[in-house]
């Protein structure tokens, strides 16, 4: 299996456009179109989740505690099943049961009508839905590709996600306000139930590229990963910036979901003005994924790049505290979050390629969950406390710029770090 960046010469336009070797391509499309119905999915569910924090921008902090309190309660669960189980095994199981709920669901919403229990609870079982599917798909990603392919592939991989969050955004933008949210819930449940098939199937054929040697069970304690987190550098310092992402995006979320509480009336409409707005997302972010990203990691290296993100918005928030409306806001946030997407995103999920197995599922799992999640309630508990003390929009902005100057200090020190254990990856 290679390890090397570039891939190899090709006449054959596709392969030099995305960087690949013949060798690589069966997994390469069956993870495209894993990770695009996974995220197809996840976008028809999304906008649903806008208009329901729309809905409740009063109390966004208590549900985004709430999100946090269940994945506090998952992560044992989820540490037991990595533990005691295969691959082929937990990731399927862990899939089919988010397809339980999510019929349960489809059998009680309905829209406008829905109870506000019942829309308080999706909430917080998509926000814990979606870190949790996303996580050990890139977990699996980690675990299947070597660092060098990671930098060439899982631009071209995540591009397989924003298509698919572009069809769901559009679909759920086009469809919504005539056939209303369920019918986006069923087809969601569609997708993740495609998703589940190809992700046996990608399992089966690794398997079968490893001469059908079955993947070892991961083994350990339960708590492993998270003990494995406090005692390394490199897993602290990608906590730290996840906190200070965390700290920009929420900010930009709750200020946008209060300006669609204020200006736009109707589930439906808030849903498709939220459809909207992933929509452009998802297709900025293909841009950067499928043609951009890959090709900034390897020339500009691991520490330019994740620094180039905060410079970038920094220049947004100094535009937020100087104006403010609900156009330019969801502007900054189609830009932070086409970013994070498209930028962020990959290289985020090649930052694990130089773990070992544990890491990239314990540990890895931890931090895409619980201290993401953790990261979320502080930054929507300041954003409460910021507002109830009487402070405008556009003069929170402000706030930002130094936390944005963290973010490209912390962001440096993992690049130089992943620099390291990368190299001595090749040499062991």
């Amino acid at each position: 299996m290679t390890d090397t960046i570039e891939a190899v010469h090709s006449n054959n336009f596709l392969e030099r456009l995305v960087r690949v070797d013949q060798g690589e391509w069966p997994r390469l499309a069956i993870a495209f179109c894993y990770f695009f119905f996974l995220l197809g999915g996840y976008f028809m569910l999304r906008p649903i989740r806008g208009a329901v924090a729309a809905n409740n921008s009063e109390i966004l902090h208590w549900l985004y505690t709430g999100t946090f309190l269940t994945m506090l309660a998952m992560v044992p669960v989820f540490g037991f099943l990595v533990s005691r189980f295969r691959r082929g095994q937990f990731i399927p199981a862990i899939y089919l049961f988010f397809l339980f709920n999510l019929v349960l669901f489809i059998i009680g919403f309905r829209d406008d009508d829905t109870p506000m229990w019942l829309q308080r609870t999706f909430y917080i079982w998509l926000s814990v839905f979606n870190l949790f599917v996303v996580s050990i798909f890139w977990s699996f990603m980690a675990d299947i590709f070597q660092p060098g392919q990671a930098q060439r592939l899982f631009g071209f991989i995540m591009a397989g996600g924003s298509l698919g969050a572009m069809t769901g955004s559009w679909i759920t933008t086009v469809l919504v306000l005539k056939l209303g949210s369920l019918y986006m819930m069923m087809a969601a449940a569609a997708c993740l139930l495609i998703a589940t098939v190809l992700a046996v199937i990608l399992g089966r054929y690794t398997r079968r590229q490893r001469l059908d040697r079955p993947t070892a069970v991961i083994g350990g304690s339960i708590w492993e990963g998270v003990a494995h987190v406090l005692r390394s550098e490199y897993l602290l310092y990608a906590c730290a910036l996840m906190l200070l992402h965390n700290l920009t995006s929420t900010f930009l979320f709750n200020g946008l979901a209060v300006l669609v509480n204020e200006q736009i009336a109707g589930f439906d409409e808030r849903t498709h003005f939220f459809g909207m707005i992933d929509l452009v997302v998802q297709a900025i972010a293909f841009v950067f994924q499928f043609l951009v990203t890959s090709r900034l990691v390897t020339s500009l290296g691991m520490s330019r790049t994740l620094v180039m993100v905060p410079m970038m918005l920094a220049g947004g928030f100094v535009i937020l505290g100087s104006a403010m409306g609900l156009v330019l806001f969801a502007a900054i946030q189609v830009a932070q979050r086409s970013l994070n997407y498209g930028v962020l995103g990959p290289t985020k999920e090649m930052l694990f390629t130089v773990v070992e197995r544990e890491t990239k599922y314990k540990s890895k799992n931890f931090i895409d969950t619980v201290v993401y999640r953790g990261s979320d309630v502080t930054a929507s508990w300041i954003f409460k406390g910021l507002t109830s003390s009487g402070l405008s929009l556009s003069q929170i902005a402000w706030f930002f710029l130094p936390v944005l100057g963290l973010w490209g200090l912390g962001a440096w020190r993992l690049g130089k770090l992943y620099a390291g254990l990368r190299q001595r990856a090749k040499n062991s």
